[in-house]
């Protein structure tokens, strides 16, 4: 599993389990957002789990490790400060705002995206009204 693959997944079980503020999100749940079939969230969740990220038994659903959870938060944190940051310097769309802050999510390490949160005057949404969870950051420069 690639780096891209195992940040979508995390990204997308994040996301789920903090909508609703439920604990176990069922793989169909998974594929839909992911736009794939279950079939495959069911070969990659094994793998997820055996980096310890996730908790999965077969028909009862996923549930996030701390380390999940805190890899899944980062990365929609590090999403949504790119949308806000190609929403303010750029005129595209929002289907391409989202695609492209897709694109970037993947690349950017967090330093980065602390500096834009920054420069940016540390959003707390992003342009579709989404909360941007805080920096994880004991240091982080836009808390102080």
């Amino acid at each position: 599993m690639n780096k891209e693959t195992k940040e979508e997944y995390l990204e997308t079980l994040y996301k789920l389990s903090s909508k609703e503020g439920k604990e176990k999100i069922k793989t169909s749940e998974i594929a839909e957002d992911l736009s794939i079939s279950s079939p495959s969230v069911t070969e990659i969740l094994p793998k997820l789990e055996q980096e310890g990220y996730i908790i999965y038994q077969p028909y009862h659903g996923v549930e996030l490790t701390d380390k999940g959870r805190k890899e899944g938060r980062k990365i929609v944190r590090t999403h949504r400060v790119l949308e806000v940051f190609l929403d303010e310097f750029f005129d595209i769309s929002d289907d391409k705002m989202h695609e492209k802050a897709c694109e970037l999510e993947h690349i950017f390490d967090m330093e980065m995206i602390d500096e834009i949160c920054e420069r940016m005057g540390a959003p707390s949404v992003c342009p579709h009204g989404n909360e941007i969870p805080s920096c994880p950051n004991e240091d982080c420069p836009v808390i102080e």
